[in-house]
């Protein structure tokens, strides 16, 4: 069966190439037009208290999307002819300013107390403005940049558009990053393979594969974090390069004058079981993001396990065909290249099994401890670039204003004017709350409705709803936020008649911490027992996968306990993401030194001859994976100004090298020590008979 397919994609290999230049076209039209998400709070669970007040907050008052604009040393004459340009924009919902309270023809000085204190400060004073839809919308994209314009001329700052920014930095930065992930990839691929031919093969077969991946989510209606756009198309290449490596070293043993063709069919048959054991494992791992219960585990775990298998298909389908094309140029065209021989390395490991083990062993002390200093950060603000303008606005209100952080108290309309002033009153004492805000605020509760503006009512009654705005003096480096949260929720509950919901972006920020408990524990579990089962049907064993595991997640625990050494936080995404990508990603090490060392041990029946021979084979190829993998990762990490973007990729660059080391090194003499061991639990494994060692 493979060999008749081996060499339809031979025979065939115009026509299969012609079909992937159509589709590279339709993926390139689908990446180009696919739907980026830039907001990762809307990944949090919907059945939660603060999204469902979130999503009233946003709807009926628009206050979910909104933007402040900071105006120094302006007229209120001025200020409000602004307010009215700015009302004529397309996408714009409202725009609040103090003259919705009241005539702006009096001094600042004479004005209701809460109105100043709401909208001036010393020299500046603030405007609101609220969106239609939500910010990765062409129709607010188009508005915030309409407002840019309109306060060019003015001493005028702008916050709340953080989206649309980080967009641009994206777009500005994803050719940058992919540019230099492919020259990285291609020099690694050009130290390794003979020809320089050969890399650029390998890269062009799994671009196409990327942007077929990519693509596709536009056409089944995926909408991709800006997270997931940018580390699959680094993380594609470098966990799927072995699958064109080994097709190639096949090729070149298998090949022979005259028969290019029947050696490339032959290769595709006998690496095809080979390359499908790898990307399975690989595939398992990264659907163990999946049950994460932020929606961006799905998305990043369906795609990036989507990218292995799209891949792996191009490569027995598409590669093939391009290097048998470009085969005269690849003879054509070769060099030298370095051989790094590691088979001393294993002698001494397989002389020193015992003490190496131990050495490995002991490290888990250091790891484990390393791991549990690190701290997990949840400000997703934190992660911004620095000199975001909406970043460096949002520090400008904080110094004018007072406000660290602001919250929403969502109401049922079903209290009284009593009920609304004890709940200010209440609001008010609580420890943290600098400012309550609200109708009752500006309007006495008890004065009949139809002597108010009615602007001044819409503002804050729609739909049987009406909220509470409160001034916070904790942000989420604050661990006193939390139980701030918890005090303002149960005065809410208590002196509140209706439903009540507390929400705002610390809020969500604080909820996401408490959604993603456990998250990192649950994704381990389930990539570790997953990747278990594979292995133990592969190798018909019990123990085997047991000791592969423990190797792969010695790197793991090691990798991460670098942070406590650096800064000691880490992004609560990269913490979360890094064991499944780590481990399905460099589980192959294990697997390709364990195959080895099985088919060295079942011909001479030596462990040290066998583990010396299995370390020395097998080393290139696990040196050029994690070499690719590095370089595939290490540009975004150094390059990029996302703390998200930039804190996991640096997690997957030094995991490759990590994994590198500790699976050449520890594998190996866990192999040869528990070779009793293996005999006992494993069908079919050889049996060691050399004695006198």
């Amino acid at each position: 069966m493979l060999v008749r397919f081996a060499r339809f994609v031979v025979r065939r290999r115009r026509a299969i190439v012609a079909v992937y230049v159509l589709l590279f076209l339709f993926g390139v039209f689908g990446m180009l037009n696919s739907r980026i998400n830039y907001d990762m709070l809307s990944y949090l669970p919907g059945e939660l208290d603060s999204v469902k007040g979130f999503s009233v907050v946003d709807e009926q008052f628009g206050l979910g999307n909104t933007a402040q604009i900071l105006i120094y040393d302006e007229s209120d004459a001025r200020v409000e002819a602004l307010v009215v340009e700015l009302r004529e924009i397309e996408g714009v919902k409202a725009v609040n300013w103090a003259s919705d309270m009241g005539p702006i023809t009096e001094p600042v000085e004479f004005r209701d107390e809460v109105i100043a204190e709401n909208y001036y400060a010393d020299g500046v004073t603030i405007v609101q403005v609220s969106f239609d839809e939500s910010g990765n919308t062409p129709l607010v994209k188009g508005a915030v940049t309409e407002i840019r314009d309109t306060i060019a001329g003015l001493d005028a700052y702008l916050t709340g558009a953080q989206q649309l920014e980080l967009e641009e930095v994206m777009d500005r930065d994803q050719v940058r990053f992919a540019v230099a992930a492919l020259i990285l990839v291609t020099v690694v691929l050009l130290l390794t393979l003979p020809s320089i031919i050969v890399p650029v093969v390998f890269v062009l077969a799994i671009l196409v594969a990327v942007v077929l991946n990519l693509g596709l989510s536009y056409y089944i209606g995926q909408e991709v974090s800006y997270i997931t756009g940018v580390i699959v198309f680094a993380l594609q290449f470098a966990v799927t390069m072995d699958y064109a490596l080994f097709l190639y070293h096949r090729f070149e043993e298998e090949r022979a004058p005259g028969d290019e063709e029947g050696a490339m069919a032959r290769a595709v048959a006998s690496t095809f079981k080979s390359i499908l054991a790898a990307a399975v494992t690989t595939i398992a791992g990264f659907l163990a993001l999946m049950v994460m219960k932020l929606g961006f585990g799905v998305d990043m775990g369906v795609t990036l396990a989507r990218g292995v298998l799209i891949t792996l298909v191009a490569i027995v389908t598409l590669l093939p065909g391009l290097l048998l094309f470009a085969l005269p140029l690849i003879d054509r065209i070769r060099h030298r290249v370095p051989r790094f021989d590691f088979s001393r390395l294993g002698h001494f490991i397989a002389r020193h099994a015992g003490a190496v083990t131990l050495v490995g062993a002991v490290l888990f002390v250091p790891a484990i401890w390393g791991y549990s200093q690190v701290t997990l950060t949840y400000d997703l603000n934190k992660s911004l670039p620095d000199d975001l303008p909406s970043t460096l606005a949002a520090e400008r209100v904080a110094d004018a204003f007072g406000r660290a952080e602001t919250v929403f108290i969502v109401l049922e309309d079903s209290g009284t004017s009593v009920d609304l002033e004890r709940l200010y009153d209440r609001l008010g004492e609580v420890d943290g709350v600098t400012r309550v805000f609200g109708y009752g605020s500006l309007v006495d509760p008890r004065i009949p409705v139809e002597f108010i503006p009615a602007e001044a009512r819409e503002a804050f009654y729609a739909e049987g709803y009406t909220y509470v705005t409160l001034d916070v003096a904790y942000d989420m480096k604050d661990p006193e936020l939390s139980p701030m949260l918890d005090d303002i929720r149960a005065v809410a509950a208590a002196e509140w008649p209706g439903v009540t919901h507390v929400t705002g972006q610390p809020v969500l920020m604080d909820d996401m911490e408490r959604v993603s408990q456990g998250d990192a524990e649950r994704i381990n579990l389930i990539s570790i027992v997953a990747i278990f089962l594979i292995v133990a049907i592969a190798f018909k064993s019990i123990t085997l996968p047991a000791v592969l595991l423990a190797v792969i997640q010695l790197a793991i625990l090691l990798n991460q306990s670098f942070e406590a050494l650096s800064s000691g936080d880490l992004i609560f995404v990269a913490s979360l993401a890094i064991g499944a990508i780590q481990l399905g990603a460099t589980v192959d090490y294990a697997i390709l030194i364990t195959t080895r060392y099985e088919e060295e041990l079942a011909r001479t029946r030596d462990r040290v001859e066998a583990i010396t021979v299995a370390v020395g084979e097998s080393s290139q190829s696990i040196l050029v994976s994690a070499a690719t993998m590095f370089a595939a990762t290490i540009a975004l990490a150094v390059m990029s100004s996302v703390g998200i973007i930039s804190s996991l990729t640096m997690l997957i660059a030094r995991g490759a090298i990590v994994s590198f080391f500790v699976v050449i090194v520890f594998l190996p003499a866990v192999l040869v020590v528990g070779q009793p061991l293996f005999e006992r639990t494993s069908l079919g494994w050889p049996r060691h008979t050399t004695k006198g060692e």
